[in-house]
């Protein structure tokens, strides 16, 4: 019997361009592609279309492409049904040029030593997965992003820190403020701290300190031994207060809560590492069923193409204390900018820092001067792994910190 599936998505933009603190252009797109994936006899074909297209013809193509044997030898999901829609109403459409020149307005009187550039983001964006197994499922977001980079007009470099955030609430007096604390902090030099390892406070999603766990909980580089975590199922490997899930929760991130193959696991999450214990590689339907491994729901691909093991989204399980509380009054090396670092094979991690700031848990004190951090994956996340802090330190962004014991050096 052939089954067919169609993954459609579509995107709604408007995107302010901003150059020297001020809108230099506006570009609204409005973007529908549609895929069928026709599923018989263990074989997968696909054809897509952008915008408009002839239903007949779409599926002349995929048949074509099914004729080539593609091997999908997996159980399309079927039987859920399941709506999530986030789209609170953060800017009317009309009003938010005006707006977004009132805030840059406001960033030019507080701000008058910086210039402000980069992209200011209205997005609305769905994507459905509907087959005739009774499969629908329908994912529809509203969300700003705010992506400003900063620079000091007495400076030569092309650019000194940035600020911003993706949420789905908005305010001008706020955002502000956020950007006031980037500024004021950047124009008051620190000395670092007495010390050779200091806790370093990152973004608890920012992927240069996670991308070890990224790369090497892929599923087929753990079941081929390839990965440094290749062999160490169910054993305990980092701090017991370290908890990552691969998570598509809808308040948590801005992508459908459904993988590429329709697999919705419960809470929106699967746990890759409990309490320090590795439980799970993150898999899609082929890589779980080759190589007998959980499946986690991590299939994705292009609107027009056959799925595949990819990296959807990563959450460290938060603690029940504060920044300040994890700091236990120690002053922080809050990283800002942190460019150019990666991990060796057996987990060696170095990276320069361009601009960090003296932070005490609550907000930031001072620039520090360049620095390097270094530390190893197993040290990070085990002895040295401090906590995520449960608060958040501006209103409007949904960002979480985590705090580390590394070695600095200048």
């Amino acid at each position: 019997m052939m089954i067919r599936e169609k993954y459609s998505t579509n995107i709604k933009e408007t995107t302010l361009n901003v150059v020297q603190t001020e809108i230099e252009s506006v570009r609204k797109k409005d973007i529908s592609k549609t895929g069928l994936r026709l599923y018989k006899d263990g074989f997968i074909g696909v054809s897509g279309a952008i915008g408009n297209y002839d239903e007949l013809e779409l599926q002349e193509r995929a048949e074509k492409t099914l004729s080539l044997k593609i091997p999908y030898p997996h159980a399309a999901s079927r039987d859920m049904k399941e709506q999530v829609s986030n789209c609170p109403e953060i800017i009317k459409d009309t009003d938010f040029p005006a707006e977004i020149e009132a805030l840059l307005s406001e960033l030019r009187q507080q701000q008058p030593k910086f210039t402000f550039f980069h992209k200011i983001k209205l997005v609305e964006q769905q994507t459905e997965l509907k087959n005739e197994q009774n499969l629908d499922l329908q994912y529809k977001d509203r969300h700003i992003s705010i992506e400003l980079a900063i620079k000091e007009k007495a400076s030569a470099n092309l650019l000194d820190a940035f600020t911003g955030y993706q949420g789905r609430v908005y305010d001008r007096n706020q955002f502000v403020q956020m950007a006031n604390d980037i500024c004021n902090a950047f124009l008051n030099p620190v000395e670092m701290p007495k010390g050779a390892k200091l806790p370093a406070v990152y973004d608890a999603s920012h992927p240069l300190p996670l991308k070890k766990l990224i790369t090497d909980l892929n599923g087929q580089l753990f079941a081929t031994g390839s990965s440094l975590f290749s062999g160490k199922l169910n054993e305990e490997i980092f701090n017991t207060n370290f908890s990552l899930y691969q998570s598509l929760h809808p308040e948590a991130s801005f992508q459908p809560f459904f993988d590429a193959e329709g697999v919705v696991n419960p809470g929106y999450s699967y746990p890759l590492i409990e309490n320090g214990r590795l439980m799970a590689p993150y898999t899609d339907k082929k890589t779980a069923a080759q190589f007998d491994l959980p499946l986690t729901g991590s299939a994705a691909a292009e609107y027009d193409s056959v799925p595949s093991l990819g990296y959807l989204n990563f959450k460290l399980k938060e603690s029940n204390k504060t920044l300040k509380e994890l700091l236990g009054g120690q002053m922080g090396i809050f990283v800002l900018i942190s460019e150019g670092g990666d991990f060796t094979p057996n987990g060696d991690f170095a990276t320069p820092v361009q601009l960090a700031f003296l932070f005490d848990g609550e907000k930031l004190i001072g620039r520090l001067p360049e620095l390097q951090l270094s530390s190893n994956v197993f040290k990070m996340f085990g002895e040295d792994f401090v906590g995520v802090g449960k608060n958040k330190l501006h209103p409007l962004a949904s960002e979480k910190y985590m705090v580390l014991n590394m070695d600095i050096s200048k």
